[in-house]
C-alpha cells in the first residue's frame, strides 16, 4: 500500500507482514496533514507523507477502534466511547481509555510503499492482556 492509497483524512485498516490473521496485529491508517502533526519525541520520522499507524484495538478493553472523526483527527472506540487524538499519539482524550494506542514505526521502501520499520511502540491491547504470573508475584 502506498500513502496516495490511504484516504485523504480517511482510515484503512491493514494486517502488517507476519501479523495477518492475528487478532492483536490490527492496524488502522490515517492520513493527515504532517504540518499539524505533535507527535511523541522520536516519532516524526514514523510518519511518511503524514500516513500513521496505530493499533486498532483499544487500550480500554479490546474492542476494536474503527471509527475516525476526521473533523476532529480522532479515532473512536464505540465501545465505550474512548477517544484517541491522532495527531499527538494516539493519547486518549476522553472515555476510560488510560493509555495511548501502540504506533507503529513507518517508513518508504524503494518502490514507494509503506512498511513497518519495527514493532509497536508497547504491546497492542488493553494492560491486563500482559500481566503474566511473574508481574502478580506468582511463579
Amino acid at each position: 500500500m502506498k500513502p496516495s492509497d490511504v484516504p485523504a483524512e480517511g482510515i484503512a485498516t491493514v494486517f502488517p507482514e507476519g501479523h495477518v490473521g492475528v487478532s492483536d496485529g490490527q492496524t488502522v491508517l490515517v492520513r493527515v496533514d504532517p504540518d499539524l502533526l505533535d507527535l511523541p519525541e522520536g516519532r516524526s520520522e514514523w510518519t511518511p507523507e503524514g500516513v500513521l499507524a496505530y493499533s486498532k484495538i483499544c487500550t480500554h478493553v479490546g474492542c476494536a477502534v474503527g471509527l475516525y472523526r476526521s473533523e476532529a483527527q480522532e479515532l473512536l472506540c464505540p465501545c465505550h466511547q474512548s477517544t484517541f487524538d491522532v495527531l499527538r499519539g494516539a493519547v486518549p482524550t476522553f472515555g476510560p481509555a488510560a493509555r495511548p494506542l501502540p504506533q507503529l514505526p513507518l517508513s518508504l521502501d524503494d518502490e514507494g510503499y509503506l512498511t513497518a520499520t519495527g514493532d509497536f511502540s508497547e504491546p497492542p491491547g488493553p494492560s491486563f492482556w500482559n500481566i503474566t504470573d511473574a508481574d502478580e508475584g506468582g511463579v
